[in-house]
Order: structure tokens, then C-alpha cells, then sequence
């Protein structure tokens, strides 16, 4: 078998989702700024974040090129607590942090926690 299952899946998803957003936040840049930079729309940057459908590879090249992540580290799945510290860097960085996504962060802790005992 090739170790590769659903959970995995969900799990890069969300990896990925979670590693654009901390380096678009690192530059300073809006949803809406990193779509024009990509020629996409500011909903296809936020469904990616929110890991909510999966991206076609050719949209993520773009927008790896654009915050210079390695596109190949998004597929190699993270440890668990590399992953929730990613988030937590996140949250600090969130500027216009409402109840709204403060309670989106804890869902989102929840999920990784959730999914990492089903994969272990």
C-alpha cells in the first residue's frame, strides 16, 4: 500500500491551507492582493486557507511562487504539533481577529487533533 489514505489527504489539505496563509499574512498581503498576484479570485484563496477544496496544481505553483514557498514541502505531511504551531502562528498574526475567527482557529485546532488520531 502506498500510505497515502483519505485522512492523510485531509490532513495535507489542511497543511497546505494553513502554510499559504501563514506566509500571504508574513507579507502583508490580503486575500484579494494574493489573487491578483495569481490570477484568481479572493474565494479561491480562502477555500484554499480553509482547506475546503482541493486546488489544481496550477494555481498553487502561482501562488507558491508568490509567497516562495517550496511547493514540494506542502505534500510531505507535517508532525502534529508542527502543524498546530503553524496555526498558532497564524492567529497571532491575524490582524482583524474577530469571535468569528477566533472561534474558527479553535475549530480548526479541534480538526487537525481530530484527524491526527484517526491517521495515527
Amino acid at each position: 500500500m502506498s500510505g497515502v489514505n483519505k485522512t492523510k489527504i485531509r490532513l495535507i489539505r489542511l497543511q497546505i491551507g494553513c502554510i499559504i496563509k501563514l506566509a500571504r499574512l508574513k507579507k502583508g498581503l490580503s486575500q484579494g492582493e494574493l489573487a491578483l498576484l495569481t490570477d484568481c479570485t479572493s474565494t479561491t484563496i480562502g477555500r484554499i486557507e480553509r482547506a475546503e477544496h482541493s486546488s489544481n496544481w496550477e494555481i498553487l505553483l502561482l501562488i507558491c511562487d508568490q509567497l516562495n514557498i517550496q511547493v514540494g514541502k506542502l505534500f510531505v505531511l507535517k508532525q502534529k504539533n508542527d502543524l498546530l504551531s503553524i496555526v498558532k502562528h497564524i492567529f497571532q498574526l491575524e490582524q482583524k481577529l474577530t469571535t468569528e475567527k477566533k472561534n474558527y482557529y479553535i475549530e480548526l485546532t479541534e480538526r487537525i487533533e481530530k484527524e491526527y488520531s484517526l491517521f495515527e
